[in-house]
């Protein structure tokens, strides 16, 4: 027996039936990788002639099974299914977009647009134009078309022409100019942009993420400071979205979920150092104050993995 099919006969055991066993859930699924779980998956369906995300989503309920199933789809399902839960139904959720498209690589960008083509029937941009308008639609199509340079390049002069471009563009002008600001953050590298925002700093004494913050409002704001701040220090990204999502009133687990589900095993440790010394509460911490149950289990499970 190998050692999918052996876990994919442990989850088996642990969902049908009467009653879950919980403890196995956790322990199992939060000690094995994202590639790892596609196997299991794999092997339980060979297995039983069952699909294991079905069968977890009937037999575990709430966060924990939000979490759970989470963790058995591939990073791009997950986003996929974020994508269109954001979509259906009256009204949108702009925020799950910003953060999905404005955060994501090219080649990442590629494969959501591909299956939710496949899974949906229906072009990703043309869902988005009809779902979105305004600057902020349009910055979303432009992101979606993946043109951003791929390359680690970055060119000084470039980098002194964006940052005299950005600056015309937004604080040294009444109003502002949205397309400049477009363009700029829908084309650019990651090391570009990070090397755009140091030489502006240098020279205006502010930051873009501010100049965002005061030149832009709403959703348009929200997707210009994700792109930027996602791309310039990706780790920093997802842990401000964890302390955002656990201060104040209540908590907002669908975003904890992602952050951590989609980047555990890219940024986990980067994003622990970083809430240590910035929030001067370990992520730790953080996760057993602010969630419950077997929930909060399974994140701890897999912050400790």
């Amino acid at each position: 027996m190998t050692d999918y099919e052996n876990d994919a006969l442990l989850l088996r055991e642990a969902i049908k039936g009467a009653g879950t066993d919980e403890d196995t859930l956790i322990n199992l699924t939060a000690k094995r990788t994202n590639t790892q779980r596609g196997e299991i998956r794999k092997a339980y369906k060979a297995a039983f002639g069952r699909d294991l995300i079905e069968d977890l989503h009937d037999d575990v309920g709430g966060d924990f099974g939000n979490v759970v199933t989470s963790m058995y789809l591939s990073p791009v399902e997950y986003d996929v299914n974020q994508i269109r839960k954001a979509m259906e139904g009256s009204g949108t959720d702009e925020n799950v977009l910003s953060e999905i498209i404005g955060s994501r690589s090219n080649y990442r960008l590629k494969e959501i647009i591909s299956l939710y083509k496949v899974r949906y029937d229906e072009h990703l941009e043309d869902r988005v134009k009809s779902e979105c308008s305004g600057d902020y639609g349009t910055l979303l199509v432009s992101l979606l078309q993946c043109s951003r340079d791929s390359s680690n390049t970055v060119n000084e002069d470039q980098v002194q022409e964006d940052a005299n471009a950005l600056y015309k563009a937004g604080e040294g002008k009444w109003g502002t100019d949205e397309e400049t600001f477009n363009r700029i953050f829908a084309l650019r590298n990651s090391h570009h942009l990070k090397r755009v925002n140091q030489v502006y700093m240098e020279q205006r004494k502010s930051s873009l993420l501010d100049v965002v913050e005061d030149e832009f409002s709403g959703d348009m704001k929200n997707l210009l400071a994700t792109v930027l701040h996602s791309h310039i220090n990706p780790a920093d990204y997802f842990a401000t979205r964890i302390y955002k999502a656990c201060k104040g009133v209540g908590t907002d687990e669908e975003t904890v979920t992602r952050a951590l589900v989609v980047m555990d095993e890219v940024y986990m440790e980067q994003m622990k150092q970083i809430f240590q010394v910035r929030y001067g509460v370990s992520l730790r911490e953080m996760i057993d104050s602010e969630c419950s149950g077997n929930f909060k289990r399974m994140l701890l499970a897999l912050m400790d993995s």
